[in-house]
């Protein structure tokens, strides 16, 4: 081992985490850094005196799966409600799913997926490239027991413009409630991280503290150094 070798302080990678997400140690959610839209429902009645709906700074979950072994295996993501008790919560036993969020259990994130939420954005990145654009099967269940099964074709979002091969951006807008859960085969010896961006959260607690039942989040702020612009080209004039 190299003693020489120069550590960097844990603290300056969460704060670096936190520059590249945007609150990624999950801070943000209650504090008073909003804005309000133009034109939305009027919440006078809350006691702001003002026009429009909150928007709170982006606050993501970050997702991290690894198969060490030398097979592929299934991973459940979400699915309170059918896989909270069931052993490694629904995932094949090779699979391991932790938050990169310190201090924050997978179970936690599991729970409070019973109050639903829509995301925005969801940003994948892996060493393993055959990982990045592998399908989602997101699998729905209404209160009138009716399923639903669709997959998400992640290799859509892979386009010329994002140059980075263990990086893939994806603006998805998809619903996670206590009875939806996403299946997806994850690569041998490999390692994935989600960072899942939400659009809003339910919290039916909310109002006994005098706020709203739905927080709205501004757009996702990620580090693009993955993503190359078009250039725009300037016709001579005549």
């Amino acid at each position: 081992m190299n003693l020489n070798q120069k550590r960097t302080p844990f603290a300056e990678v969460l704060n670096h985490l936190d520059r590249k997400y945007s609150n990624f140690d999950g801070t943000g959610y209650h504090e008073p850094y909003y804005d309000y839209i133009e034109g939305a429902p009027d919440e006078s009645a809350t006691g702001t005196g003002m026009q429009g709906t909150k928007v709170f700074q982006a606050d993501p979950y970050q997702i991290i799966v690894e198969n060490p072994d030398k097979v592929a295996h299934k991973a459940i993501i979400f699915g309170k409600n059918k896989f909270s008790s069931k052993p490694n919560f629904g995932s094949d036993p090779e699979i391991k799913i932790t938050m990169g969020q310190p201090g924050v259990e997978y179970v936690e994130l599991l729970e409070s997926s019973a109050s639903a939420f829509v995301t925005q954005f969801m940003r994948i990145e892996s060493d393993n490239k055959l990982q990045i654009t592998k399908f989602i099967t997101v699998n729905e269940r209404n209160p009138n027991g009716n399923s639903n099964q669709r997959s998400l074709n992640m290799q859509q979002f892979k386009s010329a413009y994002q140059n980075l091969e263990n990086m893939l951006d994806a603006p998805i807008n998809e619903k996670i409630t206590g009875s939806t859960y996403w299946e997806i085969e994850i690569e041998p010896l490999t390692r994935v991280f989600y960072t899942i961006f939400p659009l809003y959260k339910v919290d039916i607690s909310e109002p006994l503290s005098g706020n709203e039942p739905i927080k709205t989040f501004g757009p996702a702020r990620v580090n693009t150094a993955g993503l190359i612009l078009p250039q725009q080209t300037l016709l001579p004039r005549r």
